[in-house]
């Protein structure tokens, strides 16, 4: 006896939405974490636009008063204390800053910030260095230099919607 072969008939169609929709689905969890890496995990190179906008430290549960800095493109930085129940502004102090090189033996630029509209005495007392290790789109790794003992590292984070 000899075996046939009998090759069956494709009855049922090929199923194009569904293919489509996968093929959507893949591109929209891809531009998902793109986003994601773009704002969080992509580091950028420390520069005045770059850290320009309203960056604030990570509040805790409960916190009353967070602080906040805000910076621009042009050269001027504001700091101030927002009451979280109020959104009240209070302790606002303006600043000029400039972004320079690091020190000799550092590998982080220094943002230093200079009181504005104030004498020079109290220029020199009210200079705040900050450390910037890491700048993303959201995020800010710094470490605040008030003088040679006291410092004080932090993150500062942006709103991202």
């Amino acid at each position: 006896m000899q075996t046939v072969r009998v090759k069956q008939k494709r009855t049922e169609k090929k199923d194009i939405g569904g293919f489509i929709i996968g093929v959507l689905f893949f591109l929209m969890l891809g531009a998902a974490i793109y986003y994601v890496a773009d704002m969080l995990i992509i580091s950028r190179e420390i520069t005045m636009e770059n850290v320009a906008g309203d960056w604030h430290q990570t509040k805790e549960v409960g916190e009353k008063v967070s602080e906040h800095w805000s910076f621009t493109e042009d050269g001027h930085a504001v700091y101030y204390e927002l009451e979280n129940d109020t959104k009240k502004r209070i302790n606002e102090k303006t600043y000029t800053y400039t972004i320079e090189p690091p020190e000799e033996g550092k590998t982080h630029p220094i943002i230093r910030v200079v009181p504005s509209n104030v004498r020079k005495a109290e220029k020199e007392a009210g200079t705040i260095d900050i450390r910037v290790s890491r700048v993303t789109k959201a995020e800010m790794t710094v470490e605040f230099i008030y003088d040679r003992f006291t410092t004080k590292t932090t993150r500062l984070t942006k709103n991202l919607f």
